[in-house]
């Protein structure tokens, strides 16, 4: 059977600006038989702080009824502000001390009170640098993951583990692409951009921005005078067939370049802090990875190959389910919820 076992796994992204759900069959190669987006209300989720509890329960549980989910047990992630990732050397610690030593350790790389906080860690190399342990530590406020959990258990479901979108969009990049090569992974949501940079298996870094789509929806609001759902589908459909005014056309423009700013400086902050990692290409993926002309800009930005990511290099779909152009069009959506099915696979 290989890797992935016969059961399925179903992953729940709860964005800013909708909620996906993913669910993928194992096998060999593990099969995408469940996909669907419920777009939430303008600010149901701000900061990635859930403001509206019942319209995030009502989107989870229209979305589940809609695609005919039977499982209850669900992979679900948070990334923003309130959630820190971070690469730390421990001095070699017994296995029976290392919570208590990542407890102390963690205490001065959080910017919270470690009594409100949930931590995890993943020794990724137990003979690092200068003879020490590399350890991955994991920080998420506490109220934080609890309304999410709470959102999930509402909607009739359990969250049996609670991930971290980067480490999401690193499964599914793992699953689809050699992973002998450095690459820089940008998603580009409703309201934040995340860039994850993956070398030798591992996330080396990885930063947030408050930067996304809705930034060009609420442009396209103001300047044509709609309200902000006629905007949204001025962008969406308008961009999907290639017809949009000028005006719009010009705003898009504008983003891509915003976009491409974002992701040359977080590049560049991590050129700052290398430890020797040379990024050979960057991948975009998230809703707005779409823009026109957006991996052109941002490839002029980084000097860097710039391409779409694809969750369906090696990941199959049922094709009695999907067709070919349904999968296209989701392709730009689908690589967090995807991962975190993937998630349920790894041992």
């Amino acid at each position: 059977m290989g890797l992935f076992g016969p059961n399925t796994q179903i992953g729940v992204s709860i964005g800013s600006g909708s909620v996906k759900i993913a669910e993928l069959k194992g096998g060999k190669i593990p099969t995408l038989i469940h996909f669907g987006v419920a777009q939430l209300p303008e600010d149901a989720i701000v900061n990635r702080e859930i403001l509206n509890h019942m319209a995030v329960v009502d989107a989870i549980k229209s979305l589940v009824s809609e695609l005919k989910i039977k499982g209850r047990g669900v992979i679900t992630s948070l990334s923003g502000a309130a959630v820190i990732v971070k690469k730390i050397l421990l001095e070699q610690t017994p296995a029976k001390e290392l919570d208590d030593a990542i407890l102390w350790e963690a205490e001065q790389y959080v910017p919270f009170d470690i009594n409100e906080v949930i931590i995890d860690y993943q020794v990724v190399n137990k003979n690092g640098p200068e003879g020490k342990m590399e350890i991955i530590l994991v920080a998420c406020k506490r109220a934080i993951v609890e309304t999410y959990q709470a959102a999930l258990k509402d909607a009739g479901l359990s969250a049996s583990c609670v991930d971290v979108d980067a480490f999401a969009l690193q499964n599914i990049y793992e699953a689809n692409y050699p992973t002998d090569t450095p690459a820089a992974l940008v998603d580009i949501g409703a309201s934040s951009l995340k860039l994850v940079i993956c070398a030798n298996g591992q996330p080396v870094f990885s930063r947030d921005s408050a930067v996304g789509g809705r930034t060009l929806t609420s442009e396209i609001q103001k300047h044509l005078n709609l309200s902000y759902q006629e905007a949204e589908l001025l962008k969406v459909d308008g961009n999907a067939q290639g017809q949009v005014p000028q005006e719009v056309s010009d705003l898009m423009n504008v983003m891509a370049e915003n976009f491409a700013s974002e992701i040359k400086r977080s590049m560049d902050f991590f050129s700052a802090s290398n430890t020797g990692v040379n990024v050979a290409y960057v991948l975009l993926t998230g809703g707005s990875s779409r823009l026109p002309n957006l991996s052109k800009t941002v490839e002029e930005a980084v000097g860097l190959p710039v391409q779409l990511l694809n969750p369906f290099n090696s990941i199959t779909y049922d094709p009695r389910i999907f067709n070919s152009e349904y999968v296209t069009a989701i392709s730009g959506t689908a690589a967090v919820p995807i991962g975190l099915a993937l998630r349920g696979f790894i041992p």
